[in-house]
């Protein structure tokens, strides 16, 4: 009588257990379904496509080692075209159809606008693709982000033009989006110029995909600034550049990631001028891509390959770290054990395209340390001028 009661608790306990992984959203039998919500298309698509690839390539990595647990994983991923409003939609429609995780939450103002969403639904997500201050300050219950804030990304350039090539007579300026991303630029000027305690002008708004740039610079000329950060996404950047170049303004430009891509740097050639960047990853093609770059060649197609650039790495590295967070859960994996896990303080190993990672339940942000970067459009050239640091 015992041992058949002992039989029956056994049973009722393993199919509780089979019970709540099939009920975990995104988890199968055979899968374990990963989001992206990403600008697929639009102008910010030359980041979105490689970040989505970053995260294919980590799950062919991945499932070649045996997926999660016998699971394999699976990347789904959703075009928002760089539109907050797509994002939510997205999300929406990942939470319809099952998604364990996310590690691709669109760009700032769409990140913004699916936090709450996140939050209430419980979902695991890693802010890769754009990072957002508001995304881990205050900490989120489920929200991690890797990367410096757009913030530090442009002190860091601002901090190192005012020690070592500050113009006489500095006047700091900036053009910014008029969107959440365009607020973190704007704080990043506003803590500089109280920082250096230097002259500014007023910052100056562009609406999101504005194509001319001719009335900006003329009121960056009329104000006699010589150090502005060129608040652009992606090809804003060189359409400033271009506007500037019309008067010959004597700049010293500070600039966000995207400066750096192969693509934006060529746009930018014509007109002559260096400028700054910043970043806290290793660069594509450098030792730390390395073995990335080889698990992408034997999974990627020749024409995905040309998709690649350092958005791919940090979506490989989002995606990575979410897989390994759930595999360490176990045969039965669950949103809240994931979480758990990736706020343990143990390391997450991202194979060398940044240091370990590890984050904390009083600390949801990991590879904050900024590298300043001096990019020569006309040379090909991304120059690291400053060690990793923390600002």
């Amino acid at each position: 009588m015992r041992i058949k009661k002992y039989s029956a608790i056994c049973a009722l306990a393993l199919a509780t257990a089979v019970s709540s992984a099939a009920a975990e959203p995104g988890v199968t039998d055979s899968e374990i379904v990963i989001g992206n919500i990403l600008p697929m298309t639009s102008s910010a698509a030359l980041v979105g496509r490689a970040a989505h690839f970053g995260s294919v390539v980590a799950a062919a990595e991945a499932n070649a080692d045996g997926g999660v647990n016998g699971r394999e994983v699976v990347i789904r991923t959703e075009d928002d075209g760089y539109v907050p409003a797509r994002t939510v939609q997205g999300l929406r429609k990942h939470i319809d159809e099952g998604v364990f995780g996310l590690i691709g939450t669109g760009a700032g103002a769409g990140t913004a606008a699916i936090l709450p969403i996140l939050e209430e639904e419980g979902i695991p997500a890693i802010v890769s693709f754009s990072p957002l201050q508001a995304a881990v300050d205050p900490i989120k219950p489920t929200v991690f982000m890797i990367g410096a804030s757009y913030q530090d990304l442009l002190f860091a350039q601002l901090k190192y033009i005012h020690d070592n090539h500050s113009p006489e007579n500095a006047k700091y300026g900036v053009i910014r989006q008029d969107d959440d991303f365009g607020n973190q630029v704007e704080e990043a000027f506003t803590r500089a110029v109280d920082a250096f305690e230097v002259d500014a002008a007023d910052p100056i708004r562009y609406k999101r995909g504005q194509k001319d740039f001719g009335a900006e610079i003329l009121k960056v000329r009329s104000n006699g600034v010589n150090v502005l950060i060129a608040g652009g996404v992606t090809t804003e950047i060189p359409t400033m550049l271009k506007e500037s170049s019309k008067f010959k303004l004597p700049l010293q430009v500070a600039t966000v990631p995207t400066s750096t891509l192969p693509p934006i740097m060529k746009l930018s050639a014509p007109y002559g001028y260096k400028y700054y960047s910043g970043d806290y990853i290793s660069p594509m093609g450098s030792e730390g891509t390395a073995h990335f770059l080889d698990v992408a060649k034997a999974n990627l197609t020749e024409d995905e390959m040309k998709a690649l650039n350092r958005y791919a790495a940090t979506g490989y590295v989002a995606t990575r770290i979410m897989i390994e967070a759930i595999r360490r859960c176990g045969d039965n994996p669950t949103r809240a054990c994931a979480v758990e896990k990736l706020e343990s303080g143990e390391e997450f190993d991202t194979a060398g395209v940044t240091l370990p990672l590890t984050f904390a339940k009083d600390r949801h942000i990991s590879a904050t340390a900024v590298r300043v970067l001096e990019v020569d459009p006309v040379a090909g050239s991304v120059t690291p001028v400053t060690e990793f640091t923390q600002y």
